[in-house]
């Protein structure tokens, strides 16, 4: 079962980008305008993660959908 969304302020989601020089985590590539991006976390929260900023990262859509599927 999937857990709730995580409502994150824009001005938290822009540090975390920042800090990650708006690249992604999963594909190491920059983001472009109008990239469809996630929020996800270094270490799940069903394996004891937190939504805290050190373990939350952005991913394009595409990369964070697929690294589920080997």
């Amino acid at each position: 079962m999937r857990s709730k969304r995580l409502k994150v302020p824009m001005e938290f989601l822009l540090r975390i980008a920042a800090r990650d020089n708006w690249t992604c985590h999963v594909c190491e590539l920059g983001f472009k305008r109008n990239d469809p991006w996630e929020l996800d976390h270094v270490k799940a929260l069903a394996r004891g993660g937190t939504n805290h900023m050190k373990n939350l990262f952005l991913c394009h859509r595409s990369c964070n959908r697929d690294k589920g599927v080997a």
